[in-house]
């Protein structure tokens, strides 16, 4: 090779490596067996011809014939550590080296300058995910994902996407999870196949439960050994049936720009979990499709109730004397109307534990957290309520809304009307849709209590209650309350921790 018109490129220092070690260097992306052997340096090409096993993972040892070689961490392929040809006896005709120079103790590999890139079917795909509004990707890069990882990589240098590298798949899952929670958009996963993909599952299952939208990409064996067994080879689809909305592998022959339009789509729609299996050999094929674009293939979100659910839920909040507002994370994106509409007619608001925050403690009308991980405040004014309006919340047992009140229940998916017992005013459409329509015509009713007044006594008696409690000193450690109170002292923000059984929890807490 001619060094004219290389690109040198550091990949460290004389000091970084004793005589007689190897170890793998990095230039651009090209990996590198760096060997200091004998007085001596070279560069050759890191990959084992077999299996790509990792040479600067290895060692320089000795073989029956008194001769050192560079022996393959994983199967054990000799080569010569100076100019990396084999002893024989496999089939290789040697690694590929690589001009070295060193200066002023600096090394530099010689590389040749880096072709145009050639588009592939998964710039393809990644082009399509950006286009849909996927934003950040939060994955693991290896063997069985390397094409989709460089198309990525492309996308992030573009600024088109951003990157989080995680150190345990189910990490990104649950990131990926907490992404579509918080911003209703989604967010995608990167594995490799087998248990790097199967580690996704029960952030999935977070993600699924909680109508979370998210985008699983995972790695895959070559399609040429789908089923015999090979290493990491599992039944991805069949793996990740039960928890994704939509779930298809990547073919030679697939529509790549289609397939990922599909997924993003059932992610937005369903607010749901969409899976994509990438096999290794199709990744880096040559394409010229054009990426998919959303245009033309989702309507608004905006649903207007009905006139008549409208009335009659008018009509049944008019004639309450203590209205509460009940505030699930399916409210996220209307609860500046929601606020309005608890101020006009001076009723307390109750969320949630999914939903904590979204209402402030803070605020004159905000009641806390409604259930088992709640107050005794939320509960006396749900118990004192003669109508309760929820907003957004799945009726879920861990609340414990009380199904014998007059309920006015307003949700745009017509599957949680109802859900678990029949409410009096069941209303399909978009939060903020039904506010926009409705809150004109809302009054407090002329007998109205003041909740308000109510609402301060009530935090009252029970911030008294945990100071009393705090003060009860049995020398058995701190008291939960005295944390809690610290933060609040120090400053607004929020806490997040993994409980024993591995569920995420999250605690806003506000400045007294």
């Amino acid at each position: 090779m001619t060094t004219d018109n290389l690109d040198w490129i550091s990949v460290g220092h004389v000091d970084d490596l004793p005589e007689g070690r190897i170890k793998t260097v990095t230039a651009r992306t090209t990996s590198i067996c760096l060997v200091h052997f004998d007085g001596q340096w070279a560069a050759m090409n890191n990959h084992c011809p077999h299996q790509r096993g990792p040479l600067g993972e290895g060692s320089i040892e000795k073989g029956i014939d008194d001769k050192c070689w560079i022996r393959c961490p994983w199967h054990g392929w000799d080569f010569d550590p100076l100019t990396g040809k084999p002893p024989g006896g496999h089939e290789d005709t040697g690694q590929e080296m690589y001009p070295l120079d060193i200066r002023d103790g600096e090394i530099f590999v010689g590389l040749e300058a880096e072709p145009p890139h050639e588009r592939t079917t998964t710039d393809v795909m990644t082009e399509t995910m950006v286009n849909w509004g996927v934003q950040s990707v939060f994955g693991m890069v290896g063997h069985s994902n390397l094409g989709l990882a460089d198309a990525i990589r492309l996308a992030v240098v573009d600024k088109k996407l951003k990157y989080y590298g995680i150190r345990h798949e189910g990490a990104a899952a649950f990131a990926a999870s907490a992404y579509g929670k918080l911003t209703g958009k989604p967010a995608a996963c990167l594995t490799i196949a087998g248990p790097g993909a199967t580690n996704l599952i029960t952030g999935l299952w977070d993600a699924k439960v909680d109508r979370a939208p998210v985008l699983a990409l995972t790695g895959q064996v070559q399609t040429q050994v789908f089923g015999p067994g090979a290493f990491q080879d599992i039944d991805l689809a069949s793996a990740f049936q039960a928890v994704s909305r939509f779930s298809q592998t990547a073919l030679s022959t697939s529509n790549h720009a289609e397939l990922m339009s599909l997924a993003c789509k059932n992610a937005i729609v369903n607010q749901d979990v969409a899976h994509l299996i990438f096999p290794d050999d199709m990744q880096t094929l040559p394409s010229d499709q054009p990426a998919g674009m959303p245009e033309g293939r989702l309507s608004s979100t905006r649903i207007t109730p009905s006139q008549e659910e409208t009335d009659a839920a008018v009509s049944l909040l008019n004639s309450a004397k203590r209205p509460l507002i009940v505030v699930g994370h399916g409210a996220y994106s209307a609860r500046d109307q929601i606020i309005a509409l608890a101020e006009k007619i001076g009723a307390p608001v109750v969320t949630t534990f999914k939903a904590k925050g979204l209402v402030p403690d803070s605020h004159p009308l905000g009641a806390g957290v409604l259930g088992r991980s709640g107050t005794p405040i939320a509960s006396w004014f749900m118990n004192e309520a003669d109508v309760l309006i929820a907003f957004g919340a799945s009726f879920s047992n861990h609340t414990g809304i009380a199904p014998k009140k007059d309920i006015i229940q307003v949700d745009y998916d017509r599957m949680q009307l109802g859900k678990f017992n029949p409410v009096k005013v069941p209303v399909w459409g978009e939060i903020g849709a039904f506010c926009g329509v409705a809150g004109p015509a809302i009054t407090r009713h002329a007998d109205a209590v003041d909740q308000v007044s109510e609402l301060k006594d009530r935090w009252n008696i029970w911030r008294n209650e945990k100071t009393r409690r705090l003060a009860e000193e049995h020398g058995k450690g701190i008291h939960s309350f005295a944390i809690f109170e610290a933060l609040g002292r120090t400053g607004t923000g929020r806490c997040h921790f993994r409980s024993g059984r591995g569920q995420q929890h999250l605690f806003v807490w506000a400045v007294s």
